[in-house]
C-alpha cells in the first residue's frame, strides 16, 4: 500500500474540516468544495481508472433487497435514538446555527433536503464506499480506514451541535455504519445497495429537520 492512499483522503477530509469550521463561507461554497474532492480531482488524478465500482449493471439485485431492508432499519434506528435522546439535544441553537452559520432556512430546507438525498449521499459514497475501498483493496486497512475517515469527515459537521457524549456515540454509529455499507457493497463491487442505505439514512436525519423547522 503506498502512503499517498492514506494522506490523500487525510489531507482532503482535513480540508473540508476546514472549509466547515475555520472559515465562513456559504453552504453553497461548500458544496463545490466536495465536489471538487471527493469527486473532481480524483476523476482528474486517475483519469485512467475505469471505476468499477460505479458499473450498476455488476450490482447485484440480492443486494438491492438487502440494502432496502437495511435502510428502513437504519432510518428507524435514526428517529428512535432521536426520540430518545430529545430532551439532551437543543434544537434551537440547532436551527439557528444551520440558519446563520450554514444559511439554511425553512424556505430553502426543501431544496438542500433534495441535494443532500441524492448529491451529497452520492459524493460520499463514491469517495468513501467506492474511491478509498479500491485504492486500499490490495490491504486489509480497506474495512478499517475507510469507515474511520468517514466517522471523522462528520465530526465537523456535528461538533457545533452535540454534547461530547452524543458527538461520541454519533461518531462510532457513523463508524459502525460505514462498516455495514461496506459490507453490503462487498459482493457486486459497486457503491449502489451502501447508497440506498445512505439515502434511508439521511431521510431519517432530514424529517428529524422537518420537525425542527416546520413542526415543533
Amino acid at each position: 500500500m503506498k502512503k499517498w492512499t492514506v494522506l490523500f483522503p487525510l489531507i482532503s477530509i482535513l480540508f473540508l474540516l476546514w472549509i466547515e469550521q475555520g472559515i465562513e463561507v456559504s453552504y453553497v461554497w461548500k458544496t463545490l468544495a466536495k465536489v471538487l474532492i471527493f469527486v473532481v480531482f480524483p476523476v482528474l488524478v486517475l483519469r485512467s481508472s475505469t471505476f468499477d465500482f460505479l458499473q450498476i449493471r455488476k450490482t447485484q439485485k440480492k443486494s438491492i433487497y438487502i440494502a432496502l431492508g437495511l435502510g428502513l432499519i437504519v432510518a428507524g434506528t435514526i428517529l428512535s435514538t432521536f426520540m430518545l435522546l430529545n430532551d439532551l439535544i437543543d434544537l434551537v441553537a440547532l436551527q439557528k446555527d444551520l440558519e446563520t452559520r450554514v444559511g439554511v432556512t425553512a424556505s430553502v430546507f426543501p431544496f438542500v433536503a433534495v441535494y443532500i438525498l441524492f448529491g451529497n449521499s452520492f459524493l460520499e459514497e463514491f469517495f468513501f464506499r467506492g474511491l478509498l475501498v479500491d485504492l486500499l483493496k490490495e490491504s486489509r486497512l480497506k474495512w478499517f480506514l475507510p469507515s474511520l475517515f468517514f466517522a471523522i469527515y462528520h465530526i465537523a459537521i456535528f461538533l457545533p451541535w452535540f454534547e461530547w457524549s452524543i458527538l461520541l456515540l454519533a461518531v462510532a454509529g457513523l463508524f459502525i455504519g460505514g462498516l455495514i455499507f461496506q459490507w453490503i457493497n462487498e459482493k457486486s463491487g459497486t457503491i449502489y445497495p451502501s447508497w440506498i442505505i445512505h439515502i434511508f439514512a439521511d431521510i431519517g436525519i432530514l424529517l428529524i429537520g422537518v420537525y425542527m423547522f416546520y413542526i415543533k
